[in-house]
């Protein structure tokens, strides 16, 4: 919406740890976007463009080779409008409409119409009950949900992507929206050293669709965040699915996923690299450990930004599900796509394949990443970077070469508040037994251009 011959960089871990923590770095935008107002305010909408050039190759060992030797180019724009209705004073509805091939580019990338990629309705209940404040605010929210584990990350979505100084999301983002209803309350202080905090929870059928089936379950979410005084921030995140009571497991303990409803947030939301050999709708720049069934995941940000101009976040998590993708034969396999032979049971001589069933076992993933933004020239020049970890901690997986590693280096430049221009290097290495799906990762340069008003 919502791949073994390993060649490890000459940069080491720590070396990449240099790179960041030398690196300049941006806060977001450094200026709101205020919406365009119609029908005496009544009705907002913005429009969002992208266009970007990318020269990004798999490494030697990809799971899919033409991924190794693909041309640089031009990726597809991506085109939103987003629209805002308040209906009153306290019921608001919006809808995003988007050419937008990370999510839609299926069909062979030949879907080029604009389709729905958010919508919903907010009812600010103090409001309607007759108790309104200025300082806080309880709103019901149904339809799209949008949900993500972390909360001050850089991200973007689509055309979408002035909020985040780099151009990749990240290797285990946990980001997509899905059907149900979300509650949440704010307030803010004026002092003391809390200054505002949130909590929210959300309950979803866990599709972006309709999803009726036998023994589909829920989706369920508690999130919540303080900001102090001084620029810190905290936030706690908790996510659990209920997906596993579909599988039907046959006499050799294996079942099938074709047909069953999985997390929309398994593998984490589209990104901005592209590859030859898969769709732009594909999520296969993300860890894919688990299948989206019973998943859990809890996760702490953290965020200080010291001046204006400087901001540094550090997120640490840990995702699990109470089963693990399995090969033709019934073997566990460390992540959706693994290498097999001619019958799709797993051989790290074999060709690609794509797992579709799960046997019982924990699959699991412990994830940290640090990412720093400073400002050069305040409001029009800035550098970024983020270096992101995971580790596949399986209990059916060797616990050998297993982690999958990405480091982000960016540069962005603001002609005016509206335009912004990004241009990122990325290099993504992926162990054996990782649960990447490029292989054993990919590197190379990639630039976008923005409008948004």
């Amino acid at each position: 919406m919502l791949k073994n011959i390993q060649n490890k960089p000459a940069v080491s871990k720590l070396g990449k740890l240099g790179l960041i923590t030398a690196a300049v770095i941006a806060a977001s935008a450094p200026a709101h976007v205020q919406a365009y107002e119609f029908l005496d305010g009544l009705a907002e909408v913005n429009f969002l463009a992208l266009q970007n050039y990318q020269a990004i190759q798999a490494k030697e060992g990809a799971f899919r080779p033409v991924d190794e030797v693909q041309s640089s180019g031009f990726g597809r724009i991506r085109v939103n409008l987003q629209f805002k209705f308040h209906i009153n004073e306290y019921i608001t509805a919006d809808v995003d409409i988007a050419e937008e091939p990370n999510d839609f580019g299926n069909n062979g990338d030949r879907d080029f119409s604009f389709h729905q990629d958010f919508a919903g309705i907010e009812f600010e209940l103090l409001g309607l009950s007759g108790i309104a404040s200025d300082d806080s605010n309880l709103t019901l929210r149904l339809g799209n949900i949008g949900a993500s584990p972390f909360q001050f990350k850089g991200f973007q979505d689509g055309a979408d992507n002035q909020g985040n100084a780099l151009i990749g999301n990240g290797i285990t983002d946990y980001a997509t929206a899905e059907n149900g209803a979300q509650l949440s309350y704010s307030k803010s202080l004026n002092s003391g050293p809390i200054r505002a905090y949130n909590i929210s929870g959300h309950m979803t059928t866990s599709s972006f669709g309709e999803a009726f089936q036998e023994d589909r379950g829920f989706n369920f979410r508690l999130q919540g965040k303080l900001e102090f005084d001084g620029g810190f921030k905290a936030g706690l995140s908790f996510f659990q699915a209920n997906q596993g009571d579909q599988l039907r497991f046959d006499e050799n303990g294996v079942a099938s996923l074709a047909g069953l409803t999985t997390t929309n947030y398994r593998f984490g939301d589209g990104e901005n690299y592209n590859f030859s050999a898969s769709a732009s709708s594909e999520r296969d720049t993300h860890v894919g450990i688990m299948p989206g069934l019973d998943q859990s995941i809890i996760e702490l940000d953290l965020a200080y930004q010291p001046s204006p101009d400087t901001s540094v976040i550090f997120t640490v998590g840990q995702s699990s599900d109470d089963y693990t993708f399995a090969d033709a034969n019934g073997n566990a396999v460390a992540g959706v796509t693994y290498f097999g032979d001619a019958n799709g049971v797993a051989d790290p001589s074999g060709t690609t394949f794509d797992s579709n069933t799960v046997i019982k076992g924990e699959s699991s993933v412990q994830y940290w990443n640090l990412e720093v933004q400073h400002y050069v020239i305040p409001g029009k020049l800035y550098v970024a970077a983020r270096y992101q970890e995971a580790e596949n901690t399986s209990d059916l997986i060797e616990q050998t070469d297993n982690t999958v590693e990405r480091l982000q280096v960016a540069a962005g430049y603001w002609f005016n508040d509206k335009t912004l221009l990004k241009v990122e290097y990325v290099d993504q290495d992926e162990g054996v037994n990782s649960g990447g799906q490029i292989g054993t990762g990919f590197d190379g340069f990639t630039s976008e251009i923005s409008i948004k008003f």
